[in-house]
């Protein structure tokens, strides 16, 4: 798939935001859902959870670089990574079968700063190999994917 064909660009930019809201909505249902969550695996290694909770939101992270144009966009959805995050640790303290934790808001947080430095070098590269029809995945004429308007 030729990345200077803006129709390509366009799915591919698709096809990222669907697998994005796919793995938002697994993290969101490994979170809160009793035998969904990293324990529940099982694995003997010592913090396996905070591995996986690292893992988890530094993928889902590693979205948002390449779908946003802007700096201040990218650093909004980094933060509200991070606020959803710990939205769903507090969250965790009322279910009775699972444990809030500030380990695992730790984790969480070095996932999703991990994970979008990784999604803006990887938006970085597909500009570069893009050019000069688009400067990342989202446009220059403002057609962000959840950005409508923007220009760099």
């Amino acid at each position: 798939m030729p990345l200077s064909d803006p129709d390509s660009l366009r799915r591919l930019r698709l096809l990222l935001a669907l697998v994005w809201l796919a793995l938002g909505l697994a993290v969101l249902a490994g979170s809160l859902m009793p035998d969904l969550g990293p324990s529940s695996l099982k694995i003997p290694l010592p913090h396996f959870d905070k591995l996986v909770h690292f893992s988890a939101w530094a993928l889902l992270a590693a979205f948002a670089p390449p779908l946003l144009v802007r700096f201040a966009s990218r650093a909004a959805a980094a933060s509200g990574l991070f606020a959803l995050s710990g939205a769903i640790e507090l969250a965790q303290a009322f279910l009775p079968t699972r444990s809030a934790s500030f380990g695992d808001l730790a984790a969480n947080g070095l996932g999703i700063a991990a994970g979008t430095a990784a999604g803006f070098l990887a938006a970085r590269l597909l500009a570069r190999r893009s050019r000069p029809v688009a400067a990342g995945l989202a446009f220059d004429a403002g057609e962000g994917l959840f950005a409508p308007g923007e220009a760099r």
